[in-house]
């Protein structure tokens, strides 16, 4: 193999500069060509095919292609993108990166040393028949072969044919070496781009799936409630449906929102522990009996406290019949150590409760729940929930459904 030649003389002559001249601006107009393909290209194939199809269409090169190390015990190099006038040339040349003493045509040995190889007149060079047989049939007068290298180790190779000898100069050399080196990160890049890719698809799916999953549960809760307490059924949902109302209006994150409606369609899940006798007593409750009832919240927390929701879900619940001052149970929070969530879900709670019957009264109506709300705002009820609740039935003529 003859290595590449040292720098030539600077070009004296009109003709020399032009020409020389004319090669830079290929050559940058080859980069940037390549550059574009390399931020543009979606998958390895298409990167690779078009890389090759700007070396021939921009660079003015006969053929280029790019074969990649096969790991087969013949240690094979196979095509995998090329372009230019090829006319069978990789079919009728059987490539090899093996080190049993064969000779190697170019794209061999570049891979085998992990050094680009340089014949800058195949015409007078007798060795590797019959790549050179083949090449000299199609026209090609000069190679090289440039190592594909990544992580310390060589994937492939890119070879490049021109029809003119002594194509393939010092600077020439350099050059492609870089073009080759933009190339292997371009592949790198890709390949992180697409298991990126590939990984968010699965997560996706995943999330999917456990969105689907949960939601199943949650049904379940929620039917295992309204089971055991008739008379509030459709209640949960109803004040689920109010408080995602509520923290729309609050400028919440989809995500936020969806947390606080799942809390919201739970939140009695406590009550399954009070006995069904008490929830649909036609009378008031005895002292006793509504402390019973009053334990739901904290029921409520150890139930969920163990699953592992994306949102404060079980905090929510344990909290939603807190007061801003200190009169809430169970654990008689105040102002800002309550969650903006129970707060939502407090209002709407009592809301909606009011508005609807009861096995011990009948339904005592909004203008009564929202007075009641109003009138205590700030000192049992958030303020700013308390008004946007007001505001959404009055103005946006939010409706319970039935």
């Amino acid at each position: 193999m003859k290595a590449a030649k040292g720098p030539k003389s600077p070009p004296t002559e009109p003709k020399e500069v032009k020409k020389e001249l004319e090669k830079v601006t290929q050559t940058l107009e080859t980069f940037s060509a390549c550059h574009k393909v390399l931020v543009r290209a979606m998958e390895k194939s298409e990167l690779l095919n078009k890389i090759c199809q700007a070396i021939v269409e921009v660079g003015g090169y006969k053929m280029a292609w790019v074969g990649i190390a096969a790991q087969d015990s013949a240690k094979t190099v196979r095509p995998f993108a090329k372009a230019g006038d090829e006319d069978g040339f990789l079919s009728r040349v059987n490539v090899t990166w093996s080190d049993m003493g064969k000779s190697h045509c170019p794209t061999g040995e570049a891979i085998l040393s992990r050094k680009p190889v340089v014949i800058n007149n195949i015409l007078n060079n007798p060795d590797n028949m019959p790549w050179r047989g083949e090449a000299l049939k199609r026209g090609y007068g000069a190679v090289i072969a440039l190592p594909l290298i990544s992580n310390g180790g060589t994937f492939g190779a890119l070879t490049i044919f021109s029809e003119d000898a002594d194509a393939f100069q010092h600077e020439d050399v350099n050059h492609l070496m870089d073009l080759g080196g933009n190339l292997v990160y371009g592949i790198v890049a890709l390949h992180t781009r697409t298991a990126r890719q590939r990984a968010e698809v699965e997560v996706k799916k995943n999330l999917n799936k456990l969105k689907q999953t949960l939601g199943a549960i949650i049904q379940v809760l929620e039917k295992t409630v309204e089971v055991r307490d008739p008379y509030t059924a459709g209640h949960q949902r109803r004040v689920a449906d109010l408080a995602r109302s509520i923290s729309a209006e609050m400028g919440f994150s989809q995500d936020r929102i969806d947390g606080i409606r799942i809390a919201g369609i739970i939140h009695d899940i406590g009550k399954i522990y009070v006995p069904a006798e008490i929830l649909s007593k036609p009378r008031r409750l005895t002292t006793y009996e509504f402390n019973l009832v009053k334990t739901h919240s904290q029921v409520g927390y150890d139930i969920l406290k163990t699953i592992d929701f994306p949102w404060p879900v079980a905090r929510v619940v344990l909290q939603h019949h807190e007061r801003l001052n200190g009169s809430g149970y169970p654990n008689k929070l105040m102002h800002d150590n309550i969650l903006i969530e129970a707060r939502i879900l407090g209002v709407s709670d009592v809301v909606e409760a009011m508005a609807s019957h009861r096995p011990y009264r009948p339904a005592l109506g909004l203008d009564a729940a929202l007075k009641e709300v109003s009138d205590h705002k700030g000192s049992l009820y958030d303020s700013e929930v308390v008004e946007i609740c007001t505001r959404l039935f009055r103005e946006k003529l939010f409706d319970f459904e039935p």
